[in-house]
């Protein structure tokens, strides 16, 4: 299924990076009705890491809280927006499958979600290392890069070990000196030279591609590929062939994306260029937007059958005429 999604969708252009993320549907209504959606600390706090961690709500532990918010400070510095204190979490690998199929996998069983492919600008976006960022979480150094590259499990390799252990606990440093030595370790996760398939990382324990999550301050509905919402069941609810999915949100009055299974097909922002047609749908967006939900509705295209009609003209039997009409009709 992941593989289908990644052929159906439409090349990434120049300079943009295809990312995939799963954010709540109210994080959707908010983004359809302003048309960006730049998040603010306390609205990501429930549905993040710190959301009922007794470790995040006590000032004197470090824990997801303290590491976010230091994730939060390199990207404002990276992205030179010194205001940033939050931003949108995505699988942001540079081969994109690799994004859909850690998204798949995300968020499933939990009510109340929608995958989003987007297509952030490579200058809005800050990747990193998944499996490295939890060692921030803890508040522990990163390994070396050296360390990183081959398998310390080996003898040979084994010293690389012993030799960041000793610079991190040298017994001289002061208290200062070894916070420096850690936090200047922890850029060794912004190192994309392990990411690619088939490249050694330690981190991950194989030759598989590391996973790669990515900042953004904000995005908006420009960059939005595809939209998928989640079954009764809270599976990945995909399009299937022939059917196709139309998505309502407030913005400028109303606005229409047009969905299939290659993703959005078209938008249509504003009222003036849609409420000839789609004008009734504006007060059911209204309502269902302001309660964080998403006004949408599916169709499937309805196969169209061939039937033959016979026609007798005329009354008398030598001179009537059989004719036969052909009628297309769309079956229900």
């Amino acid at each position: 299924m992941v593989q289908v999604m990644f052929e159906n969708y439409p090349p990434v252009e120049e300079g943009f990076l295809r990312c995939a993320t799963v954010q709540s549907e109210a994080m959707l209504a908010k983004l359809l009705s302003e048309g960006t959606y730049q998040p603010s600390r306390s609205e990501l706090s429930p549905h993040s890491m710190t959301a009922g961690c007794p470790k995040c709500e006590n000032d004197a532990q470090w824990c997801w809280h303290e590491a976010y918010t230091w994730m939060y400070s390199q990207c404002a510095e990276e992205l030179n927006m010194p205001e940033m204190d939050a931003g949108i979490w995505l699988y942001a690998h540079d081969e994109e499958i690799h994004n859909f199929k850690e998204a798949y996998n995300h968020g499933l069983g939990k009510e109340g979600m929608v995958l989003l492919i987007v297509d952030i600008p490579r200058d809005r976006i800050v990747q990193s290392d998944w499996i490295l960022f939890h060692r921030i979480q803890q508040n522990y150094p990163v390994r070396s890069s050296e360390a990183l590259r081959v398998d310390c499990d080996l003898n040979q390799n084994s010293h690389l070990i012993d030799e960041c252990l000793d610079w991190h606990n040298n017994s001289e440093l002061s208290k200062e000196e070894m916070e420096l030595r850690k936090r200047q370790s922890w850029q060794i996760i912004f190192e994309n030279n392990r990411w690619p398939e088939g490249v050694y990382d330690d981190a991950m324990g194989n030759s598989d591609a590391s996973i790669v999550q990515g900042v953004a301050p904000y995005v908006t509905i420009d960059d939005l590929v595809d939209v998928i919402f989640q079954t009764e069941h809270n599976t990945w609810d995909f399009l299937m062939k022939g059917e196709h999915m139309r998505i309502y949100g407030p913005l400028e009055g109303l606005s229409v994306l047009f969905l299939t299974g290659n993703g959005i097909t078209s938008k249509r922002i504003g009222l003036k260029s849609n409420s000839a047609m789609f004008g009734h749908q504006r007060e059911p967006t209204k309502r269902k937007s302001k309660k964080g939900k998403v006004h949408r509705k599916k169709y499937f295209k309805k196969k169209k059958t061939t039937q033959y009609m016979k026609i007798r003209s005329g009354d008398e039997s030598k001179s009537a005429e059989l004719i036969i009409k052909r009628v297309v009709t769309s079956a229900k």
